[in-house]
């Protein structure tokens, strides 16, 4: 059976989108808020289920200015922002994560995928119209029913900041559940706890320290940077990721924790590997 192509649609943006009627003999049931997102279609031949689902693709550029949100090109990936929150699309890759944009707020999504991956056609670049439901941050922004996708959003939509503010390290080990030891003279400005799940440590020069439950990556930083390498040190596998040798992230595993340093300055490759290996 052929695979079900993505559905590309060029879209006139009202405040409403209006949807092609598909071939008669091929019946898309629309979805309603009520039973299947409004980004897909289940499949039915001749009224009898096929077990396909289409994916509705919608021109990223064209939904996301008309939301309020910039586009910009990072290298190979592309930066879609509200201010509030923010998404990096990159091209052939089904991998989702969004993150909070606001000053002083540090929270984000854990990586998801909407069954397919962002492609470019003809120079545009097409992405799941479910992406838009997460950066709005409610999955009833989006609905559809007899043929036309309505979009509403509010002056406030954003992913909830699932962060609990702490001041101490003792009270963030509380909250969190587990330990976190840090570098000496780290110098820590802010500490932050999603409870049971993860701790956050800042420095006011940019560097972010987490400790999560899990093996996810968890540094809140996707950028394809260009080099990368894994160290041992002091028994951890340490991968490290960068440009210009400037180290940006580091991340590890140890027994059912994981861990990453992140800096916005980024970090020699030797100063990045004493942090981490004091990190537990």
């Amino acid at each position: 059976m052929k695979k079900l192509a993505p559905i590309l649609l060029s879209l006139t943006l009202a405040g409403s989108l209006s949807l092609p009627a598909l071939a008669a003999s091929t019946t898309a049931n629309p979805p309603t808020a009520s039973s299947a997102p409004a980004s897909g279609y289940t499949l039915q031949v001749n009224g009898t289920e096929t077990g396909l689902e289409g994916c509705m693709m919608v021109p990223l550029r064209a939904l996301a200015e008309n939301l309020g949100f910039t586009v910009t090109w990072n290298g190979s990936s592309i930066r879609v922002d509200s201010d509030r929150v923010h998404t990096d699309v990159t091209p052939g890759v089904d991998r989702y994560v969004i993150t909070t944009s606001l000053d002083g707020m540090v929270g984000m999504s854990a990586p998801f995928s909407l069954g397919c991956p962002p492609c470019v056609s003809n120079g545009t670049t097409y992405v799941p119209l479910a992406l838009f439901d997460a950066l709005l941050g409610s999955e009833d922004a989006i609905t559809g029913d007899s043929g036309t996708i309505s979009i509403q959003t509010t002056p406030s939509s954003q992913i909830p900041n699932p962060f609990v503010s702490c001041t101490t390290l003792a009270e963030a080990d509380e909250q969190a559940g587990f330990s976190l030891t840090l570098p000496a003279d780290c110098h820590i400005s802010s500490l932050s706890v999603v409870p049971h799940t993860m701790i956050q440590a800042n420095r006011a020069d940019g560097l972010t320290i987490r400790k999560a439950v899990g093996s996810e990556d968890i540094s809140g930083d996707y950028h394809p940077y260009s080099q990368s390498e894994t160290v041992s040190v002091s028994g951890k596998s340490i991968t490290l990721k960068g440009e210009c040798q400037l180290v940006m992230v580091a991340l590890w595993t140890a027994d059912d924790y994981t861990y990453a340093i992140q800096s916005e300055t980024g970090l020699s490759r030797d100063a990045m590997l004493a942090l981490a290996a004091e990190v537990a």
